[in-house]
């Protein structure tokens, strides 16, 4: 009964039978036992056909959902109405205290339910006391009377008790299962947040980047066609490539591979095509300086730095109206480091630029362990430092 919650229910039937066994035992010694007017033998037959009914249709009710319950009172009164009754009319209806003890306590509680089997004991005590006619008999009865009650509520308030504890657990079992459905939904939706958080970054990084060079180099294609269609026809190529790239970009992202860059084992010829781009393209005179190595095997590593590259550039051609761009890439036992200093109309550091990129950039490097320091001052141009552990 101890075992888990409810578990005590699961024994509900076993409980019924034994119910009903009793009960049989008590018809069959108030009907087979001669010597009593058969109309009162039937009248307690009767009523204890009516114990056993009421216990199948009410009190079995009772102990699953109404403990303690003004009805469950209710019940057990009719119960030691009827049970006094049957005694009253057939002695040998007695043999039903057996089976009535343990219902007092599952139905009415522990208090009342020991009430209410003392109650019971005494009926039985007074009618059989009444009936005996052996010398002696009645302190023996007694005595008899006091432990079958005693004994009764021992086990009724211990049965109780056992109740009252699987009723708490169960109650706490269900508290800790909505808590862990609560946890499971939060977490799902932090899941999904945090994927789509990244599916952003990635489409930022790679797709709407792609498609910001692709719009330039078409525009800068219809200014040449009529100057220069050498030079436009460089831009169409630009333009081209830009767009296969931006396929594989997308093509990588739908089916979750690694983007075509992060197979890439060097750093340095990643960031030296994105300055030539810069060059080729924008006309803006761009340089890349290196200084140490920085490891090209460390692939993740490798992917931040070039993203972040991207991203700084991609400020620099928006945003800064610039004529020199300089890309320092340099590394020692504890550090990476990338900077970009430009010679752009610069901003004020408390008027940060609306968009995505920097607040991107600032949450790439948290992720990565590193830091960011923009300086930039009005019409003097931005320098950007970019800081990750080696």
């Amino acid at each position: 009964m101890s075992g888990a919650p409810h578990e005590w229910l699961r024994w509900q039937p076993v409980w019924d039978a034994y119910f009903i066994l009793v009960g049989a035992a008590s018809l069959a010694g108030v009907l087979l036992t001669g010597g009593a007017d058969p109309a009162r033998q039937a009248g307690g037959a009767g009523l204890l056909v009516v114990l056993v009914a009421a216990h199948l249709l009410l009190g079995r009710r009772l102990i699953r959902s109404g403990r303690g319950t003004r009805r469950a009172l209710l019940y057990q009164l009719g119960v030691v109405l009827v049970f006094a009754a049957a005694v009253g009319l057939a002695p040998g209806s007695a043999f039903m205290l057996f089976a009535l003890c343990a219902p007092a306590f599952m139905t009415a509680g522990p208090v009342a339910g020991a009430l209410v089997v003392v109650t019971l004991n005494l009926v039985w005590l007074g009618t059989t006391a009444a009936a005996e006619t052996l010398p002696g008999s009645g302190s023996l009865l007694g005595v008899a009377g006091v432990t079958v009650a005693a004994l009764s509520i021992v086990l009724g308030v211990w049965a109780s008790q056992i109740i009252r504890q699987s009723t708490e657990r169960a109650v706490l079992i269900q508290k800790l299962e909505a808590t862990r459905a609560e946890l499971g939904r939060l977490s799902y939706e932090a899941g999904r947040a945090a994927e789509r958080e990244q599916f952003a970054d990635a489409i930022h990084d790679t797709l709407a980047q792609g498609l910001s060079s692709t719009i330039m180099l078409l525009q800068a294609t219809g200014s040449a066609l009529a100057s220069d269609t050498e030079r436009a026809r460089r831009y169409l190529e630009l333009a081209e490539a830009t767009t296969r790239d931006n396929l594989a970009d997308a093509r990588a992202l739908i089916t979750t591979r690694p983007l075509p860059e992060a197979t890439s084992a060097s750093l340095v010829d990643a960031l030296r095509r994105e300055v030539d781009r810069l060059r080729d393209v924008h006309g803006i005179n761009a340089s890349l300086r290196v200084d140490g190595a920085p490891d090209p095997a460390d692939t993740a590593l490798n992917v931040d730095l070039l993203r972040l590259a991207q991203e700084a550039l991609s400020n620099v051609r928006k945003h800064a109206d610039a004529r020199h761009v300089e890309v320092v890439l340099s590394a020692d036992a504890d550090c990476v480091r990338l900077e970009v200093r430009d010679d752009g109309r610069g901003f004020a550091a408390d008027a940060t630029p609306p968009g995505h990129g920097l607040p991107l950039m600032r949450r790439r490097l948290r992720q990565a362990g590193g830091a960011l320091q923009v300086d930039s001052t009005p019409g003097e141009g931005t320098f950007v430092r970019i800081q990750v552990p080696a």
